[in-house]
């Protein structure tokens, strides 16, 4: 029964994380006002923009993160003959987002990029995109839920 609710939600979740980890979706940025010097976080990867040339560092656990949320995701799809095993695994993917959100943090306002009192640092509006992974996984999980409550609803009048 892959044509069920939850199917498009967990697929949804599956096609976000792979946006994540292959596209240049900046969610930090901060700057030294003094030295213009420049500091872009993605999911994927950190850019340093400085005055004589820029470095790039790979987001590995923010791309290995996402890369589990959306495996796991597309595997759920899948096992819809076997409702406790899909629950139990939309449990580890609310695990797994939150580890996204961790490293995010590890990446950006954990780590002091430049030192001095004139930086300015903003998160951007795709910082909020693991919320959306939470409740896209909350609403698949709701659903995979429904359908259990329904099928012991059905065993009952038999």
């Amino acid at each position: 029964m892959i044509q069920r609710p939850q199917t498009l939600f967990f697929l949804a979740v599956t096609t976000v994380c792979l946006m994540l980890m292959f596209s240049n979706t900046v969610f930090y940025t901060t700057e030294n006002t003094v030295t213009q010097e420049r500091c872009e976080v993605e999911y994927d990867e950190t850019r340093l923009i400085a005055s004589d040339g820029s470095s790039v560092e790979n987001n590995i656990w923010t791309v290995s993160f996402s890369g589990a949320v959306g495996a796991l995701s597309f595997i759920i799809i899948f096992l819809y003959r076997n409702r406790k095993l899909q629950l139990l695994l939309a449990s580890f993917n609310y695990l797994f987002i939150l580890g996204l959100v961790v490293m995010m943090y590890m990446y950006s306002i954990n780590v002091d990029y430049f030192k001095g009192d004139s930086i300015q640092s903003t998160f951007t509006f795709y910082a909020l995109i693991p919320m959306g992974l939470l409740l896209l996984n909350y609403f698949g999980a709701k659903g995979i839920r429904r359908d259990e409550q329904l099928v012991r609803s059905m065993d009952r009048l038999r």
